[in-house]
């Protein structure tokens, strides 16, 4: 396993209909996500992924991802980008080696009905270009949906014009919150294909990148904020793995290799 997410916190200042994680934890002090943090290094893993919930709720934030770099660790920062001003994103730059935003409308009105908020389209496109003058690459997600297919062309035109490292069309995952609302976001594996073979002949020159959550691996593991480990098995979501205030966490990746 080379990567591992470390969920910050469980709060979050969207709410979207589709998501998938129901758990709401309290923020942990800055000591125990530093003993989360020795254990990921001791481990032998070298790349984290945070995200939550919005890590940028943390008040620990920056002094996390100050803790990551001194123990060695690359980090990539997984955000809605809302709270992020221009301040916030020069005192992230230091820490983080990607930024990982979502941006699942071409306009304001579309990324209002996936999202609900009247302010993320143009806040998203400011920030990829702030943390692109900054010397941090961004990568831009898009959940690929019933709701909004028929906007993933328009999104794929408006990124050709953006400075971004990649960007990513995910399968829509049906669980949690999700899987409540299903039937407003679901569509079929075959038609998320063609819609992405379409994406990616319509615009050869962006790095593309599909990611379906049926052919997620086995070996994908992420940290709850309260020190729980889960993987993601087929047919069955998230599964519990073991809790690290009372397990190692090398051993759970071993054993989660050996599944």
């Amino acid at each position: 396993m080379e990567e591992i997410h470390y969920l910050l916190g469980n709060s979050c200042n969207l709410d979207c209909d589709f998501c998938f994680w129901e758990m709401r934890l309290p923020d942990p002090p800055l000591e125990q996500k530093r003993r989360i943090i020795d254990q990921i290094a001791d481990s032998g893993i070298r790349l984290v992924t945070i995200s939550g919930g919005e890590p940028t709720r943390s008040a620990d934030l920056i002094p996390v991802l100050e803790y990551m770099r001194s123990k060695g660790l690359r980090t990539v920062l997984h955000t809605n980008g809302l709270s992020i001003d221009e301040k916030m994103a020069s005192d992230i730059v230091p820490f983080v080696s990607r930024v990982s935003l979502s941006l699942d409308g071409s306009t304001n009105s579309n990324v209002l009905m996936m999202r609900k908020s009247d302010d993320l389209f143009d806040h998203t496109v400011w920030l990829i270009k702030e943390f692109n003058e900054l010397g941090v690459q961004v990568n831009v997600k898009t959940l690929v949906t019933k709701a909004n297919k028929d906007d993933i062309m328009p999104i794929g035109k408006l990124l050709s014009d953006l400075p971004i490292a990649y960007w990513s069309l995910l399968e829509f995952n049906p669980t949690g919150r999700g899987e409540l609302n299903r039937e407003r976001f679901v569509i079929s594996q075959p038609e998320f294909e063609s819609i992405c073979r379409h994406a990616m002949d319509t615009y050869p020159d962006l790095d593309i990148r599909v990611r379906t959550y049926s052919e997620c691996s086995n070996e994908y593991c992420f940290i709850s904020a309260d020190g729980k480990v889960y993987t993601y098995t087929k047919g069955f979501g998230d599964v519990f793995v073991g809790d690290l205030e009372t397990e190692n966490l090398a051993s759970l990746i071993a054993r989660i290799e050996k599944k």
